[in-house]
């Protein structure tokens, strides 16, 4: 050293003159570790924001979407615009089959909107006209499509009673159309939608809203409600906004109206049991009213026993049984020949109505009070898609003259193929059907007078207790709730109280934060970038130790 140092940055100077070629080696082990650290979390880094920006460039503007279980009204999307601070756009949004020319038959995802560029994708989509449909490039790869072609578009046509039901359509019917492609739309804008955040895009066709109800033919309905903001959603606040949707019983499929033109007020649902959510709500609504539930089920054969409890060779097939609370119901009593009023039947006890009493003894077989009579009916619910029959044992309590509540249609909700048809003979339901079991030809066609006379009149009714043991299933325990005509004139009131208390989640209208979810999505379960210095630690490692060696030996050349 040339001379005395009086200050640190002296020092330090003087130091890195003298020991220059340590301090280099020293300096190029820590850049080593710098530049293996750095890269390892900038390249997770990039995987993660290249992940995020995927998931949130197949929503554009999208915030959130209401989607319900089954079709709404299309001015439900109206009532939320009215309670959101986004925008709602009504939509379908569906499974479809795309068949080309060559029959070449694709799997899609159907978005059907009137303005596509409404939901904020770049590049903006073109508008659709009538009969013309967009599809994006992954489906137009596996379809072979280009602009021009031509194209069907196929949607399914699904009951409202669940397939899972035994009065449930479970084939694959579909109705469809032939639309024209006008065009391709890029992955990376409209043609990357998905509801669900997915790595790989899906197949999507994009036609018009009124083209998609035309091929549905159900009205003016929607079963997705998008709420869309002013920004892309990669730019708005994490977290979103609040909604609860509020439907009406329209909505849920539900419909409160009199039996007959001043009949009594009767709650049913499309679905033909009511939901729980609904049920729940009608319990509490509607029982301080004077309401009460029943539930009806079909047996498919009504058999009386011998002594011995023995099936007898009389039967009368396919009939409506009722669980009911009491003989006393809103449209009328179960009442004797002589208009006594029915006692109650316990839960093995049934009571039969007239008709069926005359017609097993014209079998034959007479029954009286005190007798046993099997049910035959089917269960609940089906078994991988098969419908399957159980029997179960009843004794008579009682026989209901043909008046008054035993003559009442109203008891019954209408099931399509079935409760519609004229005759009997012209049924087309969706549970196993034996037409050779049904009398439908004279002089021996009792079952069908009787259904051009009564319908689905129910022929037995047993409790509610005993009905729900039998045919009561995870979608619901009660098909009807009745009320007493005095009920009618606050209508109204009912109707909206039922559907502000139901649960719209458990009524199957749920809101989804796609925005939420592809934030969700693109975060990785495990970080990339530690997972990227995890997999460079031994050059890490390798780093620390030759810095340390190179420290130790500036050191001990020193000392």
């Amino acid at each position: 050293m040339s001379g005395p140092v009086r200050s640190l940055p002296g020092l330090a100077t003087t130091l890195a003159r003298a020991w220059w070629r340590e301090l280099a080696a020293l300096a190029a082990a820590a850049a080593v570790l710098a530049t293996t650290v750095g890269g390892g979390l900038g390249v997770g880094d990039a995987i993660d924001r290249g992940l995020r920006g995927l998931a949130f460039a197949r929503l554009g503007h999208i915030e959130a979407a209401v989607v319900a279980e089954r079709m709404v009204r299309r001015s439900f999307a109206d009532d939320l615009a009215a309670a959101a601070a986004d925008a709602a756009v009504p939509a379908c949004v569906l499974p479809a089959t795309v068949t080309t020319a060559d029959g070449s038959i694709v799997s899609a995802t159907l978005l059907g909107i009137d303005d596509p560029a409404a939901l904020g994708f770049e590049p903006a989509p073109p508008a659709l006209g009538p009969g013309v449909v967009l599809v994006n490039e992954r489906l137009a790869a596996q379809a072979g499509l280009a602009a021009e072609d031509a194209a069907v578009v196929r949607l399914p046509n699904r009951s409202a009673v669940p397939a899972d039901l035994p009065l449930g359509r479970r084939d694959d019917a579909a109705v469809g159309r032939r639309m024209v492609v006008g065009g391709v739309v890029s992955d990376d804008g409209l043609g990357g939608f998905s509801l669900r955040p997915t790595q790989v895009t899906p197949p999507l066709v994009v036609m018009s809203l009124v083209d998609a109800q035309a091929i549905l033919r159900q009205g003016d309905v929607v079963n997705t409600v998008f709420l869309v903001g002013s920004q892309p959603v990669a730019h708005r606040p994490a977290g979103g906004q609040a909604i609860r949707p509020r439907p009406t019983l329209a909505d849920l499929g539900i419909t409160l109206a009199p039996a007959g033109e001043q009949g009594p007020l009767r709650l049913t649902s499309d679905r033909l049991v009511i939901p729980p959510e609904v049920d729940r709500v009608a319990e509490e609504v509607l029982r301080p009213r004077g309401g009460r539930p029943s539930l009806a089920f079909l047996a498919t054969d009504i058999v009386p026993l011998d002594d011995a409890g023995q099936a007898t060779a009389a039967r009368v097939p396919y009939s409506t049984v009722l669980g009911i609370e009491a003989p006393s119901l809103a449209c009328g009593d179960l009442v004797d020949d002589e208009g006594g009023m029915l006692a109650m039947p316990r839960d093995d006890e049934i009571v039969i109505n007239r008709w069926l009493a005359d017609d097993l003894a014209a079998q034959g077989r007479p029954v009286t009070i005190g007798d046993q009579l099997m049910l035959r009916f089917f269960l609940p619910e089906t078994i991988h898609g098969r419908v399957e029959e159980a029997s179960a044992t009843f004794r008579i309590a009682g026989v209901a003259a043909m008046r008054g509540a035993a003559v009442e249609r109203s008891l019954v909700p209408e099931v399509a193929g079935v409760t519609d048809e004229e005759s009997i003979a012209d049924w087309d339901p969706p549970f196993p059907f034996d037409a050779a079991r049904v009398r439908t030809v004279a002089p021996h066609d009792e079952d069908d007078r009787y259904w051009k006379e009564h319908r689905a009149t129910p022929k037995a009714f047993v409790s509610l207790a005993a009905a729900r043991r039998l045919a009561a299933s995870r979608f619901g325990r009660t098909t009807a709730w009745h009320l007493p005509a005095s009920a009618a004139a606050e209508a109204g009131a009912i109707a909206t109280g039922i559907a502000t208390a139901v649960d719209p989640a458990r009524a199957g209208i749920r809101v989804v934060p796609l925005a939420s979810e592809a934030a969700l999505a693109a975060r990785a379960a495990t970080p990339f970038g530690p997972l990227f210095l995890a997999l460079s630690s031994f050059v890490t490692v390798a780093a620390l130790i030759l810095a340390w060696l190179l420290f130790g030996l500036l050191v001990a050349a020193r000392r």
